[in-house]
């Protein structure tokens, strides 16, 4: 046994004084958790079946406990059934979106006779007009009070035809007109805007054919091939006002030829147009004469010019047209 040093020991009455100062703590029993609201709520049920199942329970306590079953189950059914809220919803947001709701949609439309918009007609005859521009035949300028003109030729009513206000009415018309050197100019462009301002106003049922002359017969077409009397389509318009206005007047005047080659054509109207003196009068007045059998109507157009008033005057007077002269 090791000696413990001098200076470690205890002295005899500290160690009678420690042993009296230690004490042993009694035994504390733990103290119990507070339960919480669950706890106390499961207890307090649990105690208040068991008074219930022992009767000691009124009838107070019984009601309220029917009644508390009777909330939940309500609770139940309601949750189960569908919101109302939400169809609400739906039809608000179709309002506000400028939507139309689903019953008007299924529903079947109904047509208002009067609530339909017929085309307007204004568009059309625009693009028309345009046509006609676009293939040289000129709007009206002069006869605005005339009838109205054929601006498609599919108009198959009859009407007048006019040409330097000279009027006649007819199923085929042939235009004789002067290109002799006389007409060079102003006097020539009118003459061609005239003409092609008459033929637009023919009829789609109606026929006519277009003839220059100057020392020689120009039939409509020349160069090209010959045609004879042709229905006023709209392709027709078109080809001959192209071919009006390539013409190019030169030359001296004989009608003599044209007339024969007009009146060839058994057309029921002739209109002749001329600025001056023909080269040999007596031969186109005569030529007139023996061409004409069909009773074709001539009429006769002095143009700017009074030297051949005599010879149109007396081939109008054969053939039953008439003369007018325009300055």
């Amino acid at each position: 046994m090791s000696k413990v040093p001098q200076q470690h020991r205890e002295h005899p009455v500290q160690q009678r004084l420690r042993q009296k100062l230690r004490v042993t703590p009694p035994d504390v029993p733990p103290v119990p958790a507070e339960p919480t609201i669950l706890r106390r709520l499961k207890d307090r049920c649990g105690e208040f079946v068991q008074e219930f199942r022992k009767g000691q329970v009124g009838w107070g306590s019984s009601f309220l406990l029917h009644a508390a079953l009777l909330l939940c189950l309500y609770g139940i059914i309601i949750g189960l059934k569908p919101r109302p809220e939400a169809l609400s919803i739906d039809t608000v947001m179709s309002e506000e979106s400028g939507e139309e709701p689903l019953d008007s949609l299924l529903q079947e439309p109904t047509l208002n006779p009067a609530e339909l918009e017929m085309p307007d007609a204004s568009p059309m005859l625009m693009e028309q007009e345009l046509v006609v521009q676009d293939s040289d035949l000129l709007l009206p300028s002069a006869d605005r009070d005339s009838e109205s003109s054929n601006l498609l030729g599919g108009d198959q009513s009859g009407g007048k035809v006019g040409f330097f206000g000279t009027s006649a009415t007819g199923d085929s018309f042939v235009f004789i007109v002067d290109s002799s050197g006389s007409m060079t100019g102003a006097r020539f462009e009118r003459a061609k805007r005239e003409l092609r301002l008459s033929i637009k106003r023919l009829k789609a049922n109606q026929k006519f054919h277009v003839v220059f002359f100057n020392s020689e017969t120009i039939p409509m077409f020349e160069p090209g091939s010959r045609a004879g009397l042709i229905t006023a389509t709209r392709v027709n318009l078109r080809k001959v006002g192209r071919w009006i206005s390539h013409q190019a007047p030169s030359s001296t005047t004989n009608p003599e030829g044209a007339i024969r080659m007009a009146l060839a054509l058994k057309p029921a109207v002739i209109f002749l147009l001329s600025d001056g003196e023909f080269d040999e009068p007596e031969r186109a007045r005569q030529a007139a004469l023996d061409e004409n059998n069909s009773s074709t109507v001539i009429h006769t157009i002095a143009f700017m010019s009074r030297d051949g008033e005599a010879t149109l005057q007396e081939i109008a007077r054969d053939h039953g047209g008439t003369f007018r002269f325009v300055q």
